[in-house]
């Protein structure tokens, strides 16, 4: 049974009627419960468990064997989980229905994974989600176990109404820094949706020049259905690719830690030195490979001697000539240091170690 949305009385749902019948001729083709053993009454019930005010029902409640009380008693707790699981699924819509109510069309809900690991990309996905699909068991991916992760991920793939999916590689991290890296990840999962929402719901921080209407929710996968949605999409999608670089650089452990910072990462960090997957921006890996070239101290000392702008540009000039011998991250911190060591110039203040 169902309750009507316009005035809240009970109706009948679709396939009452047609299960009620169903339930009646079965009941009609089988032995009382009584005759039945403990046994056979759970293997009756298996397929389709009996609900209250169903014949079955009433004869399992008037049963006096224990065997029989405690299989009503789990069905019991059953159709008590099934509830308390309906209510977190509706309350997981409510920002879209908010949205839908005020006249947004699609709403799209938007995640990352992967900005704490030292090696590999950051990925993002956004997803829009039909208004009546309901997918039990969705939730933020930390909390899910890898093979109810990739359960959801059919299942939303082949149910939601677009789904975009981003990434920002190590290499831009270094460049740009993680939160930079991740944000461009972010708005190339929006851009990839194959239809262009009317608003879209962040977990966390609103997302810089999205160019679409947001709403950043804290803890949104925890909260809304299509941030979940997001994030197990982001998610399954990156561990699938640190299980092909596990392969691919023997001995760094990536399929089992996906690149997260665990105690056999970093033994292996220590042991092998950084790959090309890792992230020369973050310090344990950065100290791993050696910590700074001569080359960037050097520039870095002549930065912060400078004592004018024209002294500054030479160094400048400097850096760009020797840009071949500076990784990605020493040239990020070194063009970072000139813009500030610029700024204090022009304020007339020389910069200090």
């Amino acid at each position: 049974m169902a309750e009507s949305e316009e005035s809240g009385t009970t109706v009948p749902a679709e396939g009452d009627e047609e299960r009620a019948g169903a339930v009646a001729e079965a009941d009609s083709e089988r032995p009382p419960i009584s005759r039945l053993s403990i046994n056979e009454i759970r293997r009756l019930i298996a397929g389709a468990p009996p609900e209250p005010g169903d014949s079955f029902w009433d004869e399992l409640t008037s049963d006096p064997r224990k065997g029989v009380s405690a299989i009503r008693d789990g069905l019991v707790r059953a159709r008590q989980r099934a509830a308390r699981e309906r209510a977190r699924l509706k309350d997981l819509r409510r920002h879209e229905a908010e949205l839908w109510a005020a006249g947004a069309g699609l709403v799209a809900g938007v995640d990352e994974a992967g900005r704490g690991p030292l090696a590999g990309p950051v990925f993002a996905a956004a997803v829009v989600l039909p208004r009546n699909l309901e997918i039990p068991g969705i939730d933020d991916s930390k909390k899910l176990s890898p093979a109810k992760r990739e359960e959801l991920y059919w299942r939303i793939s082949e149910g939601a109404v677009a789904v975009g999916v981003g990434s920002a590689s190590e290499k831009v991290i270094d460049e740009v820094n993680i939160l930079r890296a991740t944000f461009r990840a972010m708005r190339d999962a929006v851009a990839r949706l194959e239809r262009t929402p009317d608003h879209v719901l962040v977990d966390g921080d609103r997302i810089p020049d999205l160019g679409v209407p947001q709403t950043p929710i804290h803890r949104g996968d925890e909260q809304s259905a299509p941030i979940a949605a997001a994030s197990i999409i982001a998610k399954v999608t990156r561990d699938r690719l640190l299980v092909e670089y596990g392969a691919r650089y023997p001995g760094y452990g990536f399929a089992q830690h996906k690149g997260y910072g665990t105690p056999e990462h970093i033994a292996a960090l220590t042991r092998l030195g950084p790959c090309e997957i890792h992230r020369q921006s973050f310090r344990i890996v950065h100290d791993a490979g050696g910590g700074f070239s001569e080359e960037y101290r050097r520039h870095r000392d002549a930065l912060l001697s400078a004592d004018g702008p024209e002294a500054l540009e030479r160094v400048s000039r400097a850096i760009a000539g020797d840009k071949d011998g500076l990784d990605p991250f020493e040239l990020s911190k070194l063009r970072r240091l000139y813009k500030r060591c610029y700024v204090r110039l022009r304020a007339g203040l020389v910069a200090s170690k």
